[in-house]
């Protein structure tokens, strides 16, 4: 065990929550209703003083959105509770201790009666040679920023090139993964790229190439298949280019080579294909996880073997009737949040527990151009309408009004006039982009 001070508070119980994504602002901002603020303190814990809004990030890597714009507070989330500004260095499950480190004091712990396990997720990055050195992520908003300057770099550098097949490797873009974070990002980003062009009297955005790589034999697997093949057929339209049945054999700075051997001449290759549960977690032995290394929960969500340990979000198998688990999306984080508080707060009467039950109210994905596809409440819609629908929902979604009217702004402003590509200055290679990605999310 670490050294240092174990904080407790001998007058009030503790509920913690570990993430403050959006399972674990759920959690914490339903606990701090639920629980009486005289018996109880709710406490969050995270390594970032914000929410992240994941599902926005691709219109951030596309220039749309302003970064600061897609995170909310993490204390918003909290008026009768507790924000705890650290990383998570440990658990003890045993001695009901969270072992927590920050810049000011390297080691110490906070005790719990009940824990709620939120850590989220990361990219899946497997031993593709060359990947990690070469290739980019969209999982934070340095990656999508660090996206955008890099777009708006091959720009300048390919209104420079005097060899036409250089300039072409410049403005080809390999996305690989179809679900819905690789469809939006190749989507969003071909129409970024394509905009800024008309900067440049020396490209033409016709020049721009935008190929997703997928395993599976469809793009989208979590929508129906009709509706699927309607946004490949969209996007094929627009030139984007699919190549499905096929992975990645390795990558290097001047592009990747297909399982098949194909070879695509490009010096941006996004990794958007899966997530793996965050690191954190494969230190804790005492922690009961499957073979992927997700942490295997009751019905109720609680961790099995624990009464007063919870696990919730993207790095929790939680399994349905059928025994498969369910889809790790913000909807389903959300959900689960709200349900684990819920039950805490029963099992702090003594009540019984209710297990988790989930119906999804649809499905969204932006393409581009102000097109989407979406099937809400077994509405299926494509094009304009699914789009506005799509910008609504997560405007909707959005906490904080002031967030709100940010990211109106943001969307105002880009219907009615020119982007100007001109970078933020957060511009680095891949290889140091992904090394610092890493380095923070080995913690949390």
């Amino acid at each position: 065990m670490p050294a240092g001070r174990v904080e407790g508070d001998m007058d009030k119980k503790r509920a913690i929550v570990l993430g403050a994504g959006f399972g674990g602002s759920a959690a914490a901002a339903r606990l701090s209703r639920l629980l009486p603020a005289d018996k109880w303190e709710v406490v969050l814990v995270d390594r970032n003083n914000y929410l992240l809004f994941y599902p926005l990030l691709p219109e951030v890597a596309a220039g749309t959105l302003e970064p600061r714009h897609v995170v909310v507070p993490a204390r918003s989330f909290l008026p009768k509770g507790r924000f705890v500004y650290a990383e998570v260095t440990g658990l003890d499950l045993e001695r009901s201790r969270v072992h927590l480190s920050t810049e000011d004091e390297p080691a110490w712990s906070m005790r719990y009666d009940h824990l709620v396990l939120a850590l989220g997720s990361v990219t899946r990055l497997p031993p593709v040679p060359g990947l990690r050195e070469h290739g980019f992520e969209l999982k934070t908003i340095a990656d999508a920023a660090s996206l955008r300057d890099h777009g708006i770099s091959l720009l300048e550098r390919a209104s420079m090139a005097k060899d036409p097949e250089l300039r072409r490797e410049l403005l080809r873009v390999v996305v690989v993964g179809a679900n819905f974070t690789g469809v939006e990002l190749a989507g969003e980003y071909q129409d970024f790229l394509r905009d800024a062009c008309r900067s440049y009297p020396e490209l033409d955005p016709d020049d721009v190439d935008v190929v997703v790589v997928e395993a599976r034999s469809r793009i989208l697997p979590a929508l129906p298949e009709k509706l699927a093949d309607y946004a490949r057929a969209h996007l094929e339209r627009r030139g984007l280019r699919f190549a499905t049945g096929r992975t990645v054999a390795r990558v290097d700075r001047r592009g990747a080579e297909l399982s098949d051997g194909t070879w695509l001449p490009s010096r941006t290759v996004a990794w958007c294909a899966g997530i793996a549960p965050n690191p954190l977690l494969a230190g804790c032995q005492d922690l009961p996880k499957n073979e992927q290394g997700y942490v295997e929960t009751r019905p109720d969500l609680r961790v099995k073997g624990f009464d007063n340990v919870w696990a919730i979000g993207d790095s929790a198998f939680v399994p349905q009737p059928d025994g498969h688990g369910y889809p790790a999306t913000a909807q389903v984080a959300t959900r689960q949040g709200e349900h684990a508080a819920r039950n805490i707060a029963l099992a702090v009467r003594g009540a019984p527990l209710r297990p988790f039950a989930f119906r999804s109210r649809g499905a969204l994905a932006a393409l581009g151009c102000r097109t989407a596809v979406a099937e809400v409440f077994g509405l299926r819609i494509a094009g304009f309408p699914a789009w506005f629908l799509y910008r609504t929902v997560y405007l909707l979604k959005v906490p904080t009004l002031g967030r709100k009217l940010s990211i109106v702004t943001d969307w105002t402003v880009d219907l009615f006039a020119k982007q100007m590509p001109v970078q933020l200055g957060l511009h680095r290679r891949a290889s140091e982009t992904n090394g610092a990605s890493r380095r923070d999310e080995a913690r949390l």
